[in-house]
């Protein structure tokens, strides 16, 4: 009698060994399979805002004024390897603004005023426009409105500001409330696979 529920006991431990190892590899399918679909991303190929040549048209709110979050996923981000740090960026001044008594343009272009500009090095007052500026973006104010990426554009910028999506803020939703607005069909989910 001890030997056969010995037997049973080694068996039905064995089916639950089995029966768990059966679900954990179910879960790291699904894991990867779920990794495999994609993250939301913006095509710069596609995105008015981004993309080279489409210059004097109005910047696509989309990315900022349809997402699900209450503010949007996606922000602008400056890649400062390619940036100028000129002294009047127009992504930062509303070159169309009037000129104040320093030479500067007195108006901003960022709606949230989410872009900092620092000198960098010594300022030469006697020269101002000669001064070299870096040029932050404060991800907690920007909405991803796409007017400073836009404006960095050449021929007036270099092309320096980009929009991104934040994977720590997106939701990853499966049908993405920007991607059904987006006019150029550039937000969209593109696989990315793990390892």
């Amino acid at each position: 009698m001890s030997d056969r529920s010995t037997r049973r006991e080694l068996l039905g431990h064995c089916a639950r060994g089995v029966g768990l190892v059966a679900i954990g590899g179910t879960g790291v399918y699904l894991g990867r399979r779920a990794a495999a679909q994609g993250l939301w991303q913006i095509d710069p190929e596609r995105c008015i805002n981004i993309r080279l040549g489409a210059t004097g048209i109005e910047a696509c709110d989309k990315c900022a004024t349809t997402c699900v979050l209450a503010l949007s996923a996606v922000r602008a981000v400056n890649e400062f390897s390619r940036c100028g740090r000129c002294c009047i960026c127009p992504a930062y001044f509303d070159v169309t603004s009037e000129v104040g008594s320093d030479g500067l343009p007195k108006g901003k272009l960022c709606p949230r005023d989410a872009i900092e500009r620092k000198p960098i090095g010594l300022v030469d007052p006697s020269d101002p426009l000669n001064n070299f500026y870096e040029y932050v973006i404060d991800e907690q104010k920007c909405n991803g409105c796409g007017k400073c990426v836009l404006a960095c554009k050449e021929p007036a910028g270099l092309g320096s500001i980009r929009l991104e999506v934040r994977h720590d803020l997106c939701l990853n939703c499966n049908r993405c409330s920007i991607a059904l607005a987006c006019p150029e069909e550039a937000f969209a989910q593109r696989e990315i696979r793990t390892t």
